[in-house]
């Protein structure tokens, strides 16, 4: 059985707002331990201790210059909250992330179903036809 993603340079990426650095830690132990369960090819780590309602945290742009440079092709989140709860954050990441043809993995739901439910599904979708560019999924 093949895996879809195995093959692809994988940046793992955790964000929270809790004050507790455990709560960030824990979720980052999971998504190591789902990468390998996986067999992911891990090739970057950051977090972010933030509310995720800005582009400005370190560990994003951490994530978004590994994807810029080529490094990487697909991102591991928990959920798709993990990015930004704010719907115009989360349409800035993921469009970037489909200009440079890099995916989003989400552990813990679907991740095209979070996109429905928020009313971005067909917004990536319609833009990919426009653009001629793939999509985040």
């Amino acid at each position: 059985m093949s895996l879809p993603y195995a093959s692809l340079p994988v940046w793992l990426y955790s964000r929270s707002s809790d004050k507790h650095p455990a709560v960030l830690f824990g979720q980052m132990k999971d998504l190591l331990e789902q990468a390998e369960q996986q067999k992911y090819t891990v090739v970057g780590t950051s977090q972010d201790m933030s509310t995720g309602r800005n582009m400005a945290r370190m560990g994003l742009k951490q994530m978004l210059q590994a994807v810029k440079s080529g490094l990487v092709r697909a991102v591991l989140v928990q959920n798709l909250s993990r990015l930004s709860h704010d719907p115009a954050i989360l349409i800035q990441i993921l469009e970037y992330l489909q200009d440079h043809n890099a995916v989003l993995i989400t552990t813990e739901s679907d991740l095209r179903y979070e996109l429905h439910i928020k009313g971005l599904e067909q917004h990536l979708l319609n833009r990919a036809a426009r653009k001629g560019c793939g999509l985040p999924w």
